[in-house]
């Protein structure tokens, strides 16, 4: 499930990622959503996004010439109702930040478990530390 959390400025945003963080989430699950983009290096160092809805000049007008919001462009991503939506976006609008928290459930073994030039069990079993190309099927260097 998307969480979503609205801070007044930046050292409210790293208390509230700290606590996300604290809840179990990593950085790559976490996105924070700007009107203008944050010169805090401690968000460019991280895995953590950040998504500035003003984009760049072409983008602003693109979306002049087009009549799109970029603001709604941005949270249509989410699977928000209309409500929420221009929720969001006044408070994006007004120089909130956004803390877009959302865990990722996917697996990320999909190869090792299903390689199909490992046929044997035994060398597909994750518990294992090591590997050796010889017991592989697949080509060798």
């Amino acid at each position: 499930m998307t969480q979503f959390t609205i801070v007044n400025n930046t050292d409210e945003l790293f208390n509230e990622i700290d606590k996300k963080r604290s809840e179990g989430y990593e950085n790559y699950e976490l996105t924070v959503l700007s009107r203008t983009k944050l010169k805090d290096e401690r968000i460019h160092d991280s895995e953590i996004s950040l998504i500035v809805t003003s984009g760049t000049f072409s983008d602003a007008m693109a979306k002049m010439l087009t009549g799109e919001d970029s603001e709604g462009a941005v949270l249509a991503n989410y699977d928000l109702s209309e409500e929420e939506q221009e929720r969001y976006k006044k408070e994006i609008l007004n120089d909130k930040l956004i803390l877009v928290a959302s865990k990722d459930e996917s697996n990320h073994k999909e190869v090792e478990d299903n390689n199909a030039a490992y046929t044997d069990e035994e060398v597909n079993d994750q518990n294992r530390d090591e590997h050796y190309a010889e017991e592989s099927e697949g080509p060798k260097s």
